[in-house]
């Protein structure tokens, strides 16, 4: 669980293999030791700070060395603080000594914890990985026992483990699935084994979320904790492409090496993998040293730890983005500080290189702003504060309303609280998912307001609304979306569907399926924000897009550049060349509106006709045919 694909090891197991090729009945078995604490941390310079091995490496030489057994084997100690040992001595001798072993070691109070894996080669034909494999489920054992313990690997242990689970299994499969589940959760093999693999993640061999949260807050509420602590929130750069490019066997070798560079930090105390290449890890500063020493430091480390992995992915370039936040008060909860540190490193995206940062008082001051805007939206999802704005699509060449776009605003719903505008809520809720949410409300209440003209016989026209990119994750987005428009009771070609560009940036197949899936449905499938992003050209070769919103940057506030010029008359033509509609939003002057008529585009959206307005004074222009905000086309 811990030590899959690591090369090193697997070097060094090779070489001892050949050096003993000869003596069938060697044991091999690995010494892991997690971190080592040192007792004077007032006696460390910052340079001397290093996520290195040295001061562990002549530790526990000195405690290897007082043991003849160790003297007369072959040993290496790798660099992540693993020792593998090949020795011809029998079993029952090395027990006693490891034993001996970890006992003294453990009361050196210098090192968190040693675990040992062990297997006996029985066989001088065994393969490497057969060992390899062996010795690492050895260790798993030996590390989810609860630390300070060696474990033989045994072949009759593993399969009696194995029938037990099977025998469970073959007696159990005519149970109801709560029948099974209860039947499952008392027999004690099982679950133990389930809360044991519970503890850790099976990619990095870090400790679970789970598992973590509740050994941090454990530490930080230690009373004889005297050292400062801190937490990070890191994640890794172009880890998307690693995979990508090279493989997810090799994407899930590279978090490990990670993991283990991370555990070879002298001030590690515990960490964990939240998700995909998401880390945290809760450490200790030492004396004399300021967390921004360290968070740069990081970053250092983190590069030659990059370099040293290059190799491996030589056509990735790699990096961190890491955000530090000292606990200062231990009454405070683990959460509020893996929050604080994971607001840090949002704010360092998107970047291209490694950053790290630390949660200082102007940082304090914005979460400060955010969490409360937090509480604000939270009240206003609760109170349903939200309703939508009608923004008018317009036909410049017919002077006529086409559609409009709906746009969310927040309501008061405290006069002591005033709502948010939409650009301090829209992208809160999308870092907390929370738009989820607010969209299907919104899509509510616009299939609702088209029911309601369709109930009194006034004309209908099509709403647009935007999709956020959290819905695609949603398997069962397309499904909940119909649901809502059909049991409304109005046609899908009233509701019309805007996907921001960026929306694209990932997980294309996924999206790809929904929209051909919403388009069967008869749903108009709108590009929002056109030219904004990398990938505009590619989209418009594999989605069949119904209309391309030309993003407002284009025109700018003022005169049209004439490079932009250039490309709106390409865009133009481009889009007449695939039959596709374009709207150029961003509308301000009756200098772009001539430009764009002689350009050959007739739709528009912007302040020049309309701002978004209240539905109510919306329904006087269109309904009255009051079209004096055209008088001026």
């Amino acid at each position: 669980m811990y030590l899959y694909d690591n090369i090193e090891l697997q070097q060094l197991i090779m070489k001892e293999l050949k050096k003993d090729s000869k003596n069938i009945h060697s044991i091999l078995f690995l010494i892991h030791v997690e971190s080592s604490i040192y007792k004077n941390d007032k006696e460390l310079d910052i340079k001397m700070i290093r996520y290195s091995h040295n001061e562990l490496e002549r530790d526990i030489l000195k405690l290897l060395e007082r043991y003849p057994l160790f003297q007369k084997s072959s040993y290496g100690f790798l660099s992540s603080g693993k020792i593998i040992v090949f020795s011809n001595s029998k079993k029952e001798e090395i027990e006693k000594v490891l034993k001996n072993f970890l006992a003294k070691a453990k009361k050196e109070n210098i090192y968190k914890n040693i675990s040992i894996g062990a297997t006996i080669r029985k066989n001088k034909d065994t393969e490497l990985d057969t060992l390899y494999q062996q010795v690492i489920r050895a260790i798993f054992h030996a590390e989810t026992a609860g630390g300070w313990q060696y474990f033989f690997y045994s072949e009759e242990k593993e399969n009696k483990f194995l029938e037990s689970v099977k025998n469970f299994w073959e007696f159990n499969k005519e149970l109801s699935d709560s029948q099974f589940i209860s039947r499952l959760i008392s027999d004690n093999k099982i679950k133990n084994l389930f809360e044991r693999l519970d503890q850790f993640d099976n990619i990095s061999g870090l400790l679970s979320y789970s598992s973590f949260i509740k050994k941090a807050q454990d530490h930080i509420n230690n009373k004889n904790e005297n050292k400062k602590l801190a937490v990070f929130y890191a994640d890794i750069i172009g880890f998307k492409t690693l995979n990508k490019i090279y493989g997810e066997e090799e994407g899930n070798r590279f978090l490990r090496a990670f993991s283990d560079f991370i555990k070879a930090n002298e001030f590690y105390i515990s960490a964990c993998r939240v998700y995909a290449d998401n880390f945290i890890e809760l450490f200790t500063i030492p004396e004399g040293v300021t967390l921004e020493q360290l968070s740069v430091k990081f970053i250092r480390d983190c590069n030659g730890f990059l370099q040293e992995e290059a190799h491996f992915h030589p056509k990735c370039n790699l990096g961190f983005i890491c955000g530090m936040c000292a606990i200062d008060d231990r009454n405070e909860s683990i959460y509020s500080y893996i929050s604080k540190a994971d607001d840090v490193r949002k704010s360092l995206k998107p970047s291209l290189t490694s950053k790290s940062e630390v949660f200082d008082a102007p940082k304090k001051a914005l979460y400060l702003i955010k969490q409360e805007r937090l509480r604000t939206i939270m009240t206003a999802l609760e109170n349903k504060s939200f309703i939508f704005y009608l923004q008018p699509k317009i036909n410049i060449l017919t002077n006529e309303i086409i559609g409009a776009e709906a746009l969310v605003r927040m309501t008061s719903f405290d006069s002591n609280i005033p709502p948010l505008m939409p650009g301090d809520f829209i992208p809160l809720m999308e870092e907390t998912r929370d738009i989820v949410r607010l969209d299907f409300f919104i899509y509510k209440k616009v299939c609702d307001y088209i029911n309601e003209r369709k109930k009194k016989n006034l004309p209908l026209f099509p709403i647009s609304v935007n999709v956020s990119r959290e819905h695609f994750k949603n398997p069962h987005f397309v499904q909940q979306l119909d649901y809502i428009v059909k049991n409304t009771g109005i046609e899908t070609k009233y509701l019309e569907l805007e996907v921001t560009e960026s929306v694209f940036s990932s997980n294309i197949a996924d999206i790809l399926n929904a929209i051909y899936d919403l388009k069967s449905l008869g749903y108009s499938i709108q590009m929002d924000d056109f030219g904004s992003g990398y990938s505009s050209l590619n989209l418009l070769k594999d989605i069949p897009f119904d209309l391309i919103k030309l993003d407002k940057e284009f025109l700018g506030r003022g005169e049209i550049s004439k490079k932009n010029r250039i490309l709106i008359k390409g865009i133009i033509a481009l889009c007449k060349e695939l039959d596709i509609p374009l709207l150029c939003e961003g509308v301000e002057t009756k200098e772009q509106i001539n430009f764009l008529k002689q350009s050959g585009c007739s739709l528009v959206q912007g302040f020049y006709f309309a701002k978004p307005m209240p539905v109510e004074d919306f329904e006087k222009i269109y309904d009255s045919d009051d079209i004096e905000i055209l008088k001026e086309v």
